[in-house]
């Protein structure tokens, strides 16, 4: 109903003007319908919105106090730094770009951007980018977070609506970057059948990213972003002459729930609440960290036992179940000053507290467990697109891998574990069909538990060398440096 009444706007003289008087009834009657539907308390206000407010612009009579409860309720989940949460329970994610601030750039646009309301709207989308332009690497890749990630190249239609908007405030440059090369990455990769299809997944084609209200539809949201085909050829986003993306870009705080930077690609630290329990939702919020270099593993605890074991995690082994348990989504959590602080129970008689800190580019993860019995852990750093075959780990002596391209690595600095790398199950990351992780694994005794590591991770130059716990990188990031 939301395309249709969208379409009616933007594009009248094909969708609306050539309907008769009886069709355009019928169809007024059918959208107006959607005032009385009951619609959940999320980024999908915006679509009533968006029908409404299309009506209102044909001219045609609507509920308006249904559109004014709707705007006055996404208005209320406003965070700050120009960030939304989805819902009232604090989920901040993808849905930012890909719904609260495309669609209200969108209802700006079609109300001349007039209004209290709008310029509120407006002023909101240009903060937004100055910390969501790090969501990207240098590359123009994603992080890999969240749900919905099937929408793949949908969060760069942001970066055209903004665009659109003529004020001063904006930097169009910037825009166009970001959408040109994220576009540009994405033609390159294995997403599309022989049919030029978009099929489901994130990297390349895969249903483990698939949420519950995935279809084979669903990844042609991502044409969302063909949006900047909307304007002239003589606008300035395209007269534009597209410039590389910065190397670097300075860690910023989004909404006291993220800590996101740009080095080469684009690293974040969390402790944000998660989504629904949607399926795999465990591992696409609440792990420690995520890149868009280094993707994310679902199923990340469910194969331990088999050995293979996902990126960024810190999960007990339950002493009489043998079930293995990570983060969950009762973690109570917070921000206290440059930190993040996490506080979870796996299961009774176990109680964890994660303290995450960015310093001079060096991620530090300091735990505390208290176990009321023995139980055994295991804690993993970024994933690499290296296969590491079964087993293998038995021989390392160190929690390191790398490949021709990319590096991760753990050191223990506090508390006793032995140090490895495990393959990631397969078609479990979603950037790589074959990946590893480096792992830190070991006993906990009765009481109280202490353990730190410093968490390396990012690119390696092409002369950089193999099997060696010195590296030369592209940039300084996070954990690493020259003579790390």
């Amino acid at each position: 109903m939301s395309s249709i009444a969208v379409a009616l706007v933007e594009q009248t003289e094909f969708y609306w003007l050539p309907l008769t008087t009886e069709q355009k009834v019928k169809l007024v009657n059918w959208l107006s319908s959607v005032a009385s539907i009951e619609i959940p308390a999320n980024n999908w206000r915006w679509f009533r919105i968006l029908i409404l407010s299309a009506l209102k612009q044909l001219d045609q009579s609507i509920d308006e106090q249904v559109l004014a409860k709707d705007l006055a309720f996404v208005d209320s989940l406003y965070l700050k730094d120009g960030w939304y949460q989805d819902g009232t329970n604090g989920v901040v994610d993808y849905y930012n770009p890909f719904a609260f601030q495309l669609y209200a750039l969108m209802y700006c646009r079609w109300n001349a951007y007039q209004g209290e309301l709008c310029a509120k709207f407006v002023s909101r989308a240009i903060e937004f980018s100055d910390s969501y332009q790090a969501w990207f690497g240098d590359d123009g890749k994603q992080l890999a977070y969240g749900r919905s990630l099937n929408y793949r190249f949908a969060a760069a239609g942001y970066w055209a609506e903004l665009a659109r908007a003529d004020d001063e405030r904006i930097d169009v440059s910037v825009c166009r970057d970001i959408w040109t090369h994220t576009l540009n990455w994405w033609a390159n990769q294995s997403i599309w059948d022989t049919h030029a299809q978009l099929l489901p997944g994130f990297g390349y084609a895969n249903l483990l990213s698939s949420e519950f209200y995935t279809s084979s539809m669903s990844p042609m949201l991502a044409l969302k972003a063909f949006n900047a085909l909307s304007m002239p050829v003589d606008h300035p986003f395209w007269q534009h002459k597209v410039q590389p993306l910065s190397t670097a870009l300075k860690p910023a705080w989004i909404a006291d729930r993220h800590l996101i930077w740009r080095n080469g690609g684009s690293y974040l630290i969390t402790n944000s609440p998660s989504a629904a329990e949607l399926r795999n939702c465990s591992d696409k919020y609440n792990k420690c960290a995520y890149s868009s270099d280094h993707g994310l593993c679902v199923e990340s605890e469910r194969w331990i036992e088999q050995s293979w074991i996902g990126d960024n995690i810190f999960a007990v082994k339950h002493p009489e179940t043998q079930q293995w348990f990570g983060i969950n989504k009762e973690r109570r959590a917070e921000r206290v000053g440059d930190t993040l602080i996490s506080q979870w129970q796996p299961f009774a008689g176990c109680r964890i507290q994660l303290t995450q800190t960015l310093t001079d580019g060096r991620e530090t993860r300091d735990f505390i467990i208290e176990c009321e019995r023995p139980v055994e852990f295991v804690l993993s750093g970024y994933a690499v697109n290296q296969w590491t075959a079964w087993f293998s780990h038995c021989e390392r002596d160190e929690a390191s891998v790398e490949s021709s391209r990319l590096y991760s690595q753990l050191r223990l600095e506090k508390g006793d574990g032995i140090c490895s790398v495990y393959p990631c199950a397969p078609n479990t990351n979603l950037l790589y069909q074959h990946a590893s992780v480096p792992v830190i694994r070991g006993d906990l005794i009765q009481g109280k538990n202490q353990i730190r590591v410093l968490v390396s991770a990012g690119r390696l130059t092409p002369s950089a060398p193999a099997a060696t716990n010195s590296y030369t990188s592209n940039n300084s990031h996070q954990g690493v440096t020259d003579e790390y």
